[in-house]
């Protein structure tokens, strides 16, 4: 499934179907350093399907239906991320020139995801493969977690 950003954030956009239809909601509220993620039903009626939680120099922690979920460095030097989902299994977001990868972190390493960033003519797109799909959920929030990580490193290192 793809979903295009309706606009260039992490923070504050929509998730458009292909059809051009808002399927997720994804907003952040300074005052509470709190990203929410809401999955619009029928155009109008929304239901939240977690939360980040933004802490001052460490990741995000993700809340999807209640259960948290920890987004951590795989290493002190890398630069991917892995966590927990909800099914139990392990995942790894790995990124390459403004681009991510998740996929299963174990030896299989099965793609789950992919984000592509916007450019001049393209709004980023966020793919869930069928693999994903069960778990579209843990998908979202960890992407809005290492995406506006990333973003907050970024505007931080051109201070």
């Amino acid at each position: 499934m793809n979903y295009s950003l309706a606009t260039d954030s992490p923070f504050n956009t929509a998730l458009l179907s292909p059809e051009g239809r808002a399927v997720y909601r994804i907003d952040t509220y300074l005052s509470s350093s709190t990203t929410t993620v809401k999955k619009v039903a029928g155009g109008q009626s929304e239901m939240e399907i977690g939360r980040v939680v933004w802490q001052s120099g460490r990741p995000g922690t993700a809340v999807v239906h209640g259960h948290e979920i920890y987004v951590n460095k795989s290493s002190f030097f890398s630069s991917s991320r892995t966590f927990t989902a909800l099914n139990g299994q392990s995942y790894k977001w790995t990124f390459n020139e403004g681009s991510a990868l998740m996929a299963s972190n174990d030896s299989r390493q099965a793609p789950v995801a992919t984000y592509m960033p916007s450019t001049k003519t393209n709004p980023g797109l966020l793919h869930i493969t069928p693999h994903g799909l069960t778990i579209t959920g843990d998908v979202i929030l960890s992407f809005v977690c290492v995406e506006g990580e990333r973003r907050h490193a970024m505007r931080k290192s051109l201070r």
